[in-house]
């Protein structure tokens, strides 16, 4: 089967082609392409000049070639990106379920990823565009009779990662609110063998059913149908990941606003890089030098001639000329660090009362919290469709939502170590607040480890013993010192 291809670039709707763009996927582009550009480099970026940093009026090539060269994107966007999936991510997620569930999550996309480096990717890509999504598959059956077999042959579910660019266009049952999707078509690039040693690039279209597909191939000239297939599922285990939910696999990047700030950054660093480059070479002016009776040779061994009258000298721009530029900068790089964590952490950069920091860090946790529920939601409905295709009873997956950060460090440590030495922190106290710093295990059972001391087992409470209930100096026995450093070992 044959389709002419003809795909506007402004991907309007042509209904013989599985390649064209829907018009809420169109709607979306432009923001894609400012978040890609803020986000994949300064290489990316100036490929993209002429959006990005435009030719001035009366700019040769070859001047603008050397400004755009001298560019460089500060990774502010992305560098952001970054910090929140790490602190969404910072705990390792946690699977109950059937054993065979765990196994299969310590390599869950089968390329050898386990299911916290998945996750993060995906959390990444989803803060970039506003979505990204989960696509659950299943090899064929090759003969198996039962699970033992097709885990013998090595079949087994896994879940492709998809990029919100990735997917031009989709159909649900109904116009009503979380509807059932009818078809995905989702874009993708292969290669093949080309001749002995050589390969190809090929442009693909994957249109997803319910329980089938079909594959298409783009040409220079034509799309072609190449392929047809099954799957056992009567719903497409397609299951979508949103940072900035807008609707049914529509988002916009949560970041957009802080993406345009660093585009602007950019624009006026490059600015500032070129104008810092040409400041820092003098200019020679030799005022009544007739440049028409020959040419001025500089040089450590030459001289000039000068007539009587004339002038020689350096003119070179004043430094300070460029004091507004750096002020713009830094107050640009002040807005993005500002406004990006008030929008991802809800945190102010103000003194605040004890009460205050904690209000505003519950709203920091509400912030996180929406989108670290988005993702477990998700995990959990691709579990669910890796259990539908295998007949077991899904896992339940579980993100750690304590956000705040209490990583302690070495010289931390030792200090506590003193106070629960000197009797002004409890054994438990000292044993939990070395928890929540995340020396000991976050699993790690206090009681337990206090018996295993020598000590008895005492409630573990979330205040501080008073100095009168704190241990008493003949309770710091060799024993349980060895104990403490054992732990503080692990």
């Amino acid at each position: 089967m044959v389709y002419s291809a003809n795909i506007p670039p402004t991907g309007a709707v042509v209904s013989e082609s599985p390649f064209v763009r829907s018009l809420d996927v169109i709607a979306m582009m432009s923001d894609w392409q400012v978040m890609a550009a803020v986000t994949r480099g300064t290489n990316y970026i100036r490929d993209l000049s002429e959006t990005y940093l435009p030719q001035e009026p009366r700019e040769d090539d070859d001047a603008y070639t050397t400004r755009v060269d001298r560019s460089v994107l500060s990774p502010y966007t992305s560098r952001l990106i970054e910090t929140a999936a790490g602190a969404i991510l910072r705990k390792p997620i946690h699977i109950e379920g059937d054993p065979y569930w765990l196994e299969l999550a310590e390599n869950i996309d089968g390329l050898g990823s386990n299911i916290n480096e998945y996750a993060r990717r995906a959390l990444v890509s989803s803060l970039t565009y506003g979505h990204s999504a989960i696509l659950v598959d299943y090899p064929a059956a090759m003969g198996a009779r039962n699970l033992a077999e097709e885990r013998a042959q090595g079949r087994r579910p896994y879940f492709i990662h998809v990029d919100a660019p990735q997917i031009w266009g989709w159909r649900q049952a109904s116009t009503m609110p979380g509807a059932p999707l009818t078809q995905v078509r989702i874009h993708e690039y292969t290669t093949r063998p080309l001749n002995d040693f050589g390969e190809e690039q090929i442009e693909q279209m994957r249109v997803i059913y319910p329980g089938r597909y079909d594959l298409y191939t783009l040409g220079e000239d034509v799309v072609e149908f190449t392929q047809s297939g099954g799957y056992s599922l009567n719903q497409i285990p397609l299951v979508p990941i949103y940072s900035n939910r807008r609707g049914m696999l529509r988002s916009q990047p949560p970041l957009l606003d802080i993406a345009n700030l660093n585009i602007t950054h950019y624009q006026r660093q490059a600015d500032l890089i070129h104008a810092l480059h040409i400041a820092a070479m003098p200019t020679l002016v030799l005022e009544g030098w007739d440049d028409t009776t020959g040419s001025a040779t500089m040089g450590v061994n030459y001289a000039i001639a000068m007539q009587p009258g004339n002038k020689a000298y350096y003119v070179q721009a004043d430094a300070t000329s460029f004091d507004a530029q750096m002020a713009e900068l830094q107050s640009l790089e002040q807005q993005m660090s500002t406004l990006g964590v008030t929008k991802l952490f809800g945190q102010k950069f103000v003194a605040e009362s004890a009460e205050a920091k904690r209000i505003d860090q519950a709203q920091s946790n509400s912030v996180l919290s929406i989108i670290s529920q988005e993702l477990e939601s998700a995990l959990n409905q691709a579990f669910a469709f890796a259990a539908e295709y295998v007949g077991m009873a899904p896992p339940e997956i579980h993100i750690d939502r304590d956000f705040d950060y209490y990583r302690l460090i070495g010289q931390d440590v030792s200090v506590l170590a003193q106070l629960n030495q000197m009797g002004k922190i409890s054994d438990s106290m000292l044993l939990e607040i070395l928890r929540r710093g995340e020396i000991l295990p976050d699993n790690i059972n206090i009681e337990n480890e206090m018996e295993a001391a020598g000590l008895p087992a005492t409630a573990i409470t979330e205040q501080a013993q008073t100095t009168e209930e704190a241990n008493s100096p003949e309770e710091m026995t060799p024993d349980r010192v060895d104990r403490l450093i054992e732990l503080l070992s692990r």
